[in-house]
């Protein structure tokens, strides 16, 4: 600076180089302090996005196999209906086969009702004389024929008070259709 200092002193050329210098250097530095961190902040944001890519990349990934488990579970139902389906039938077909054995088993079966009971009853030696009387066979030959009696309460009966049914097995349908007659 020139020799007089004060307020409105003007810099030597070499001062004002020196000066304008030193500025141009700090402006410089400052410029690359800048560059460098915005470079950082670039490179943090590049690395979150791809973290972010990574975590959409998996995510995708888990939806992949999520709806081939949804697939596959959607199989395994189907096929699993079609079994129901099927075990259905079974079970229909079944309960006929059950029904029909039940119906030709009752074809064997007679029942009579209001018959007093007695204390201790042989059913089938009596149902064999009382059937005989009005089939006109013979105890013996009709005692052979009846494979078993029994009585049996129904709700009528109980609620009714009447004397149980009871229920006479025959080995051969032709015999209680005779006695039937």
């Amino acid at each position: 600076m020139s020799k007089t200092k004060g307020k409105g002193a003007v810099p030597s050329p070499s001062e004002a180089r020196s000066v304008s210098s030193a500025l141009n250097q700090s402006d410089t530095a400052l410029k690359q302090l800048i560059r460098e961190a915005v470079a950082e902040a670039i490179n943090l944001l590049i690395a979150r996005l791809n973290n972010i890519d990574d975590k959409l990349a998996d995510f995708d990934k888990e939806t992949i196999q999520i709806k081939e488990k949804i697939t596959e579970v959607e199989r395994s139902t189907r096929g699993n209906k079609a079994g129901i389906r099927d075990i259905e039938k079974q079970v229909k077909s079944l309960e006929n086969q059950m029904m029909e054995t039940q119906i030709d088993k009752a074809r064997f079966l007679l029942r009579i009702q209001n018959v007093l009971e007695q204390g201790e009853e042989n059913l089938k030696k009596g149902m064999a004389a009382l059937l005989a009387q009005l089939a006109g066979r013979t105890d013996k030959k009709l005692s052979e024929e009846i494979t078993a009696a029994f009585r049996v309460s129904s709700a009528y009966t109980s609620k009714n008070l009447m004397p149980r049914e009871i229920y006479v097995r025959f080995s051969s349908l032709a015999t209680r259709n005779v006695i039937l007659k």
